[in-house]
């Protein structure tokens, strides 16, 4: 089974074993729903959770499982990666992707290969690409349809203003 990163767990909160989240996620509603089955990506292995509690505070978020109510329980946690199997993701409308469906992929400019796509940055006013040249600097392209022309499985064809590359 495949699973995909959410978030990083960061710290305890309270003494009831509740976790602080960095989330990564644009689902955070519904991949945090109550009863939900996630999974703690740990040094010894994948440990799977369910969901108690789900609030934020100050922009983070912060989690209890029906598994631990201990902070004792939880405090080896601390900086594991929050992870949920892949075929549990939310369905995408179309033209919409998981940032894990475009990291790796090769970055073209007229069937010229310019890079590989290393990370995606979210913004406001939305997603940059961030592309890893051979011998250069790493590009951020804008990943709107004035720019990215087609995505396949294998690449994306960009058409970048001068100056952009």
């Amino acid at each position: 089974m495949e699973y995909i990163a959410i978030g990083t767990i960061v710290n305890t909160h309270g003494i009831h074993g509740a976790v602080t989240v960095k989330t990564d996620s644009d689902f955070k509603e519904s991949r945090y729903r109550v009863g939900n089955r996630l999974f703690i990506n740990t040094t010894k292995g994948r440990v799977a959770v369910t969901v108690e509690n789900h609030g934020v505070k100050k922009s983070v978020d912060i989690l209890m499982f029906e598994e631990y109510d201990d902070i004792n329980a939880v405090q080896g946690f601390k900086g594991c990666v929050l992870e949920v199997a892949e075929n549990d993701r939310e369905p995408l409308e179309d033209d919409a992707f998981y940032a894990s469906e475009l990291i790796g992929l090769a970055v073209r400019v007229n069937d010229e290969v310019v890079g590989v796509v290393r990370a995606i940055r979210h913004y406001p006013q939305g997603e940059l690409l961030v592309v890893k040249r051979q011998g250069m600097n790493d590009a951020l392209i804008p990943f709107r349809k004035e720019f990215v022309k087609r995505v396949t499985q294998a690449s994306i064809d960009i058409d970048p203003p001068e100056g952009l590359l």
